[in-house]
């Protein structure tokens, strides 16, 4: 028959393996918040590195990028030669389409509004400004480019 002793030590026992458990599962739920923090971080980045390179690496925007820069955006826009307006009203679209799924991925909180402002500020603002962007914007509908816009 065990003794009172014997049986404390057993509860004894017991309860800090309970407590071992409890330790190890709040440590591994720390663990498992950090990595997640960290691979979320981490996604964020090869997201901005992969919309840098593209925006401002590749050629594909670097023909509207100045036209709204240089203030050229109208007159492309309101060429007289028709294919030569429908060509400039296609790389504009792509251009604003460019925006549209950086607002999306804003939207989802695939980005932040700092991380999106550090990289694309300065075009957002052009944007933004451009009485031109603003007819398309809303004409197209590109919606989540006008909420990104609103933060901006």
């Amino acid at each position: 028959m065990p003794t009172i002793t014997t049986i404390y030590w057993v509860a004894m026992l017991e309860w800090l393996i309970k407590l071992a458990a409890a330790i190890a599962a709040v440590v591994a739920i720390a663990i498992t918040v950090l990595n997640y923090r960290t691979q979320t971080k981490l996604k964020q980045a090869e997201w901005l590195k992969s919309l840098f390179e593209k925006f401002f690496e590749n050629t594909t925007y670097k023909e509207v990028r100045g036209w709204l820069e240089y203030g050229r955006l109208h007159e492309k826009l309101m060429a007289e030669d028709q294919q030569s307006r429908e060509m400039n009203e296609e790389k504009f679209t792509d251009f604003l389409n460019f925006f549209e799924f950086i607002a999306v991925l804003y939207a989802r909180r695939h980005l932040t509004g700092e991380q999106v402002s550090d990289v694309f500020g300065y075009y957002l603002s052009k944007i933004k400004a451009d009485a031109d962007c603003q007819k398309w914007i809303s004409q197209y509908s590109f919606e989540m480019l006008k909420v990104l816009l609103e933060y901006a």
